[in-house]
């Protein structure tokens, strides 16, 4: 079964390397890799649709990218066989004014100081010097303009309706200690006991957490095998 990871807001896939290294020895891993100019999900949609593979495949879908999902599941592709959603969400998962994206293109989001910072909120008790450089990493990779571009589509975004018609089967991991995305996010997700699984571990569940997020995610595609 192929497997379509689909990234958080950096779009990078840097912070991928751990649980693509485990998929691997089973399944033929896809990290998509989001051009550093595009914020829109309506644009990233055309652009990751372009990028599919042939045959048969499953997606995982990390923060940013719950949404994108959706929208392409919702386009009954024949060959999508099902979404894993990561730590995600399908309406904003904050009520933020708009404002204050612009605001990040004037701060020092890239610097070493605000990647440490941010480490408490990202990873908590699971940080590591390894993500730490890895995650400024990624940053330093894209545009502040398109991490704040980005940010203003997370606070708009609406896709409930959506997932609500999708016949196409889907679980959601839900992050224990998510100091980003509320744990009242997963409801919209829960259309039977089983459809939620929490795993212990913060924000960045695939970084901390990838030997339980890889079993799920293989026990997902297996069904489809």
């Amino acid at each position: 079964m192929k497997i379509v990871i689909l990234p958080g807001l950096d779009g990078t896939g840097i912070l991928l390397s751990e649980i693509e290294e485990l998929l691997a020895p089973k399944h033929v891993v896809v990290s998509l890799q989001y051009p550093t100019n595009l914020c829109r999900y309506e644009d990233l949609q055309t652009w990751v649709e372009e990028r599919l593979p042939k045959g048969d495949f499953i997606i995982v879908a990390e923060f940013f990218s719950g949404p994108l999902a959706v929208m392409l599941a919702s386009k009954r592709i024949a060959s999508l066989r099902g979404v894993v959603f990561v730590a995600t969400f399908v309406k904003a998962p904050r009520n933020l004014p708009s404002f204050l994206t612009y605001a990040i293109e004037y701060m020092p989001v890239k610097s070493r100081l605000l990647t440490w910072l941010a480490q408490p909120i990202l990873m908590g008790k699971w940080s590591k010097t390894i993500f730490t450089a890895k995650f400024r990493q990624a940053m330093n990779l894209v545009p502040t303009s398109t991490i704040a571009g980005r940010l203003r589509e997370v606070l708009k975004v609406d896709v409930v309706e959506k997932l609500g018609r999708l016949d196409t089967p889907f679980i959601y991991l839900q992050a224990t200690h998510d100091r980003l995305v509320p744990a009242k996010m997963s409801h919209d997700f829960q259309v039977s006991p089983d459809t939620v699984v929490a795993i212990e571990g913060p924000h960045f569940l695939l970084q901390a957490s990838f030997l339980q997020s890889a079993k799920q995610i293989s026990d997902f595609a297996a069904r489809f095998s």
